[in-house]
């Protein structure tokens, strides 16, 4: 009785082996995330240009936290 009942437990256990997995499709792809920063390094009047007396200078666009928020700032032109 007690090598029937191992018995049988070591068929169950082996069955349970061998059965297939079940099959869910294919896996969706890793949602993506796409950042396009879109800022030109002069606008308009090159990497400096003068105007009433004063030099104007082109600073670059740069990341920084408004808000506590990342965002991009879009480049200037700013006296020196």
């Amino acid at each position: 009785m007690k090598s029937w009942l191992i018995l049988l437990l070591g068929l169950v256990t082996l069955l349970s082996a061998c059965a297939p997995a079940p099959y869910y499709g294919p896996a969706a792809p890793p949602p993506g995330v796409v950042v396009a920063v879109e800022d030109r390094p002069y606008y308009v009047r090159g990497p400096y240009y003068i105007e009433h007396g004063h030099r104007w200078v082109w600073v670059g666009g740069h990341w920084g936290h408004r808000h506590g928020r990342r965002v991009w700032i879009h480049g200037h032109y700013a006296v020196r």
